[in-house]
Order: C-alpha cells, then sequence, then structure tokens
C-alpha cells in the first residue's frame, strides 16, 4: 500500500495527540511505516505468525537477522539450481519455529526470491509460494538483485523502535482501541485471495470486519478499511462512505 501513502494520504487517518494509531491487518506493514514514520504511536497485529515473528526479530535484533539473511542469499546466489535451492529452503523455513531469528531470515528471502513478493500458505499453515524471477532481475531491469536490502531493514527496525507488534486476530489485536486511536485496515481479499495464512480469509471474516468497525463508530475511532471492489465487499461497508 505505499501507492495509498504517497497518492491518497488524506484517506489515511490520524491520532489525536498522545492517542495510537493501529493496523490490525498490517501484511506489508507500508501504513504502520507511515504512522511510525510521523512520529505516531503504533500498534501492529496480524495473524500470520512468521510475519509478526519476522517484525520483532527486526524491532530486537536487526542486525543478526540481516547476517543471516545475507548468508542465505549468499548460498543462494553461488547455488548451481537456484530454483531447487530456493525450493529447499522454503521447505526449511516450514519445519522452524515462526519466532526463530533463522525463520524471520527466510521469511524476507522467500519474499524478495519468491514470485512477486508474494506469501502464500496452504491450509496447514505451510507455505508454497512459487520460485520467483528466474533471471534474478530487479525494477531496474539489472541482473542480479539484492536479496538483502540491509539499509532497507535497518530504517525499518529504527521505525519499529516505537511499534507494539502483537499476534492474532484483528479484534483481539486491537480490543484496547480507544476514542480518539485510529485504525487502518486492509484485511485479505475475501473470495480472491484466501492463501495469506492458515485457515484462509473469508465471507464470513469480511462480514465479522464490518460489524468490529460498526462497533468502533460507538467508540469513536476513526478508520479506514480497503478491500475488493465486489458486490459483497460493498453490501458489508455500504453504511459508510465507500469511494
Amino acid at each position: 500500500k505505499t501507492w495509498l501513502v504517497r497518492s491518497y494520504p488524506h484517506l489515511i487517518p490520524e491520532p489525536s495527540r498522545g492517542r495510537r494509531a493501529y493496523d490490525c491487518t498490517a501484511g506489508a506493514c507500508s501504513i504502520p511505516l507511515y504512522w511510525l514514520s510521523r512520529g505516531h504511536r503504533v500498534v501492529i497485529g496480524d495473524a500470520n505468525p512468521r510475519l509478526v515473528g519476522c517484525l520483532r526479530n527486526l524491532q530486537e535484533r536487526p542486525e543478526a537477522v540481516i547476517g543471516t539473511l545475507a548468508a542465505e542469499a549468499s548460498a543462494y546466489t553461488d547455488a548451481k539450481d537456484q530454483r531447487e535451492d530456493f525450493y529447499t529452503r522454503r521447505g526449511h523455513l516450514n519445519r522452524l519455529a515462526p519466532e526463530s531469528l533463522e525463520a524471520s531470515a527466510l521469511f524476507l528471502f522467500v519474499l524478495r526470491a519468491g514470485f512477486n513478493g508474494l506469501w502464500r500458505e496452504n491450509s496447514k499453515g505451510e507455505c508454497n509460494t512459487t520460485w520467483g524471477d528466474p533471471l534474478n532481475v530487479d525494477k531496474s531491469g539489472k541482473r542480479g538483485k539484492d536479496l538483502v536490502r540491509a539499509d532497507e531493514l535497518r530504517t525499518i527496525a529504527r521505525l519499529l523502535d516505537r511499534a507494539d507488534i502483537r499476534l492474532g486476530d484483528f479484534e483481539e489485536t486491537s480490543a484496547d482501541i480507544r476514542k480518539s486511536d485510529v485504525l487502518f485496515c486492509d484485511a485479505p481479499y475475501a473470495g480472491t485471495f484466501v492463501g495469506y495464512s492458515k485457515g484462509g480469509w473469508t465471507l464470513k471474516d469480511r462480514q465479522r470486519l464490518g460489524a468490529w468497525l460498526r462497533r468502533l463508530d460507538k467508540r469513536g475511532v476513526r478508520w479506514t478499511a480497503t478491500d475488493t471492489a465486489s458486490d459483497h465487499a460493498l453490501a458489508t461497508y455500504g453504511l459508510w462512505h465507500v469511494e
């Protein structure tokens, strides 16, 4: 959602002075990082334990994450068969505890070496993201893209120093939200992409989110939600202004 930050900042709610901003379906964390860069206190929540483990490790020991990722990336770059090597590393990731340092490094490796920066899981919670660009080409067209991006990770780690990182369902991780706090929600798009985490995201989950947002209205919480432009989404959010 970096495009949203750049082009539509007026759609992103800002908390009152001394209050907090919540994103409890954080995903790539574009909005939380935007808030953190503006000096706000931010609660980052997500249901994916590998993402939360990675964020916590970046928050607490960024150089260890960077060093471990660099070693993984170097070995992958030197491999005779990068496709086979990618799937070997992905399989190893699926056997690791989500909160471990190695899992965090391999989580980032899969996002960088896998297809289109996509994270996907099967019904067992195992990553099944496919191998990415066989030419290892970056956005500028240069071969041999940087799979570590250490400076970027250090910048993120400095921002995360002020974040409260929580694992769980959106209702659980935002249960303490109060008047004058704000929330941004970019839930997985039900009916179009359901493999973000074990159990997926269903139409019932979207309805449950709509009910939660109505309760936040009553608490005096300002929020913005994004979703796919479908009949079900419009029916769910039709009480509010939809752009």
